[in-house]
C-alpha cells in the first residue's frame, strides 16, 4: 500500500487530522476533535477507510480536493462562521466514514469496487457543496449543512445497506441588521420550505430512503435574495428517485418572503395568469401533457413558491408528473412580463434583475 503524506505549514487547517484520527482509528467518532494538525502520514492508516483514501488514486485525488474546497470555504469568515462550517465539516467526516459502508457502521473489512466509487461520490458531492459558498452582491455566503447515515432495515430487499440524510440552508457571515435580519428568517420562517432536522433527526421509519434537502442562494440584486430550495429522495429498490424545486424570496428592504401582491395589483390576476400558462403548457408540451383535470395547475400557478424571476418574465416552476411524464422533467413556464404588465405592481421591474 503507498504512503501518502500532506503538511499544511502554518495553515489552520482541520480537514487531514480528522481523516486521520477518525479513520485510522486514533480516536472514536464521539470523541472531542483537536482544533489543529500539521499533517496527514498515510503509513499510518489502519481502517480500511484510511487506506482506500491513501491507496486508490481517485479517492486520494477527491479528498485533496476536498481539503482544498474546505480552505476556500473558511477563507474570509468570520470566527463564528468558520465554527459554523467547521461543525458541518466534522459531521461531513463522521458522515463519510459510514455512508458507503454494508450497515452504516465503521467498516471492517476493505472497501470492495462499489463502495469505492461511493465513497468517489461522497467526496465529490462535498467538494461541490463547499464550492457553494462565497460573495454574492456583497454578501458573505456560507451554508449550514448536517449528515446522517441510517442503516436499512432491510437490506437483503433491495441491497443497499445505508440511507443518507442531508441538509444544507445558507447564512449571511455579519453582524450587521441585515445579516441578523436573514439569519432569524432562515432559522425562523423556513419550516415549510425545507426541514432542517432532516439529519440531525431523521424520522426512525426512513432508513430505507435517501433524503436530500439544499437551500442555496441562487441571485442576490439590490431588492430580493433568491433561495433555489432542492429536495430529493430516493426510496431503495426504486427504479429511480423524486425530486422537487420551489423558491423562497426574501426582500432585502422589508426584510421578509415575497407575496403575491408584491407582484401583481389587480384583482382577478390568477385566472389570467392560469390562463396563459395552461395554454403555454399545451403549447410546449404537446403530447406529453398530462393533465385529467386543467384545474389541478390551479394552486401551483399563483404560489409564489412556484415563481422564479427573469428579464424576460415570470417563471412558473412545476414538479415531476405534476404535467407530465418523469421523462419530461420538471417543467417550466416563462410568462412574458408583457402579456401581464396591466395586472403587475408599480415597482415589479426591481424583482426582474
Amino acid at each position: 500500500m503507498p504512503s501518502r503524506a500532506r503538511t499544511f505549514p502554518g495553515q489552520f487547517f482541520w480537514l487531514p487530522a480528522l481523516f486521520v484520527l477518525l479513520a485510522s482509528g486514533f480516536i472514536g467518532p464521539g470523541t472531542t476533535l483537536p482544533a489543529m494538525a500539521a499533517s496527514f502520514d498515510c503509513g499510518k492508516a489502519r481502517t480500511p477507510f484510511a487506506k482506500a483514501i491513501c491507496g486508490e488514486a481517485e479517492l486520494s485525488k477527491a479528498d485533496d480536493d476536498v481539503a482544498a474546497a474546505f480552505r476556500a470555504a473558511l477563507d474570509g469568515l468570520s470566527e463564528p462562521a468558520k465554527a459554523e462550517v467547521t461543525k458541518a465539516q466534522d459531521a461531513w467526516v463522521k458522515f463519510a466514514n459510514l455512508a458507503c459502508t454494508k450497515d452504516a457502521r465503521l467498516a471492517t473489512k476493505p472497501y470492495d469496487s462499489d463502495q469505492l466509487q461511493c465513497l468517489k461520490s461522497v467526496f465529490d458531492e462535498r467538494t461541490a457543496q463547499l464550492a457553494r459558498a462565497g460573495a454574492f452582491g456583497g454578501l458573505r455566503v456560507y451554508y449550514v449543512d448536517r449528515y446522517a447515515a441510517l442503516p436499512d432495515p432491510d437490506p437483503a430487499n433491495d441491497g443497499t445497506g445505508v440511507a443518507t440524510k442531508s441538509v444544507s440552508t445558507p447564512r449571511i457571515d455579519g453582524t450587521d441588521g441585515e445579516a441578523l435580519a436573514f439569519n432569524h428568517f432562515i432559522e425562523t420562517q423556513t419550516a415549510a420550505d425545507i426541514d432542517a432536522g432532516l439529519a440531525d433527526h431523521p424520522a426512525p421509519d426512513s432508513g430505507a430512503e435517501d433524503d436530500a434537502a439544499a437551500m442555496l442562494v441562487s441571485r442576490v440584486s439590490d431588492a430580493l435574495i433568491t433561495l433555489t430550495v432542492n429536495q430529493s429522495s430516493y426510496g431503495h429498490g426504486a427504479a429511480h428517485g423524486n425530486y422537487a424545486t420551489t423558491f423562497v424570496h426574501y426582500l432585502r428592504g422589508p426584510r421578509r418572503r415575497l407575496e403575491a401582491g408584491d407582484v401583481f395589483a389587480v384583482a382577478g390576476w390568477q385566472d389570467k395568469l392560469r390562463a396563459i400558462v395552461l395554454k403555454d403548457l399545451k403549447d410546449q408540451l404537446a403530447g406529453y401533457l398530462m393533465l385529467d383535470d386543467p384545474k389541478s395547475i390551479d394552486d401551483p400557478v399563483v404560489d409564489p413558491a412556484r415563481w422564479d424571476f427573469s428579464p424576460e418574465g415570470l417563471i412558473i416552476q412545476f414538479e415531476p408528473y405534476e404535467v407530465a411524464p418523469y421523462a419530461a422533467g420538471a417543467p417550466t413556464i416563462t410568462v412574458a412580463w408583457a402579456d401581464l404588465s396591466d395586472l403587475l405592481a408599480a415597482d415589479v421591474d426591481k424583482l426582474q434583475h
